[in-house]
């Protein structure tokens, strides 16, 4: 089995949103929206008060944080091995 480097349990990808959105930095992402895809691109604005904390990229596509299983490499714990 493969092992990853992962998010520390009860932890999100706020902080590293947001850092990423910071620099001016690409997330590059998968997400877990009815089966897993990819997502890339600057993020353009972070909503971290909304009921469903979610992030605008510059092509304007908004994804849920929740959705989010891996930013830059790092998974979610529940994503660890494969």
């Amino acid at each position: 089995m493969d092992l990853r480097t992962t998010l520390s349990v009860n932890e999100t990808f706020m902080e590293m949103l947001m850092d990423c959105k910071n620099r001016g930095a690409k997330a590059e992402m998968i997400l877990d929206i009815n089966g897993l895809e990819r997502a890339e691109g600057v993020i353009q604005q972070i909503y971290p008060d909304d009921p469903n904390p979610y992030i605008e990229l510059q092509d304007g596509r908004t994804i849920v944080e929740k959705t989010i299983i891996a930013l830059n490499g790092i998974f979610r714990p529940e994503y660890s091995g494969c």
